[in-house]
């Protein structure tokens, strides 16, 4: 876990490109808000995962779907929270890099992931 979380450090800075001054607010900031989106995703699959459709009526799956949508909303609401946080001491330019590097980091991680699958199958 502490390779995949020095890689992605590795991949925003580099994509970022902070200055001193900026890394030092910066990273505090984005600390904060990677956990507290962690927190949001967990919860997002433990409501998916644990509160399975079978065997429930459709008010109870409609309240598990409406739990998850809220959810979502409470993530965008951080998104825009913190995008004013981090416009205090990174650029806009910098956060669109930000978001990027982000989503670069995600897709590389699921590569991996599906090479390391299709390097052991039916284990």
């Amino acid at each position: 876990m502490q390779r995949i979380q020095d890689a992605k450090i590795a991949i925003i800075t580099n994509r970022l490109n902070l200055s001193p001054e900026q890394a030092t607010g910066f990273w505090p900031v984005y600390n904060e808000y990677s956990q507290k989106r962690r927190e949001i995703h967990r919860a997002q699959r433990k409501i998916i995962n644990e509160k399975k459709a079978e065997g429930k009526t459709d008010e109870q799956v409609l309240n598990n779907l409406k739990e998850v949508q809220e959810l979502k909303q409470k993530e965008l609401d951080l998104e825009k929270e913190y995008q004013n946080k981090f416009l205090k001491v990174i650029s806009a330019s910098q956060v669109i890099e930000l978001y990027k590097a982000e989503r670069t980091f995600n897709d590389m991680l699921i590569q991996r992931l599906k090479q390391r699958k299709e390097q052991k199958p039916n284990e």
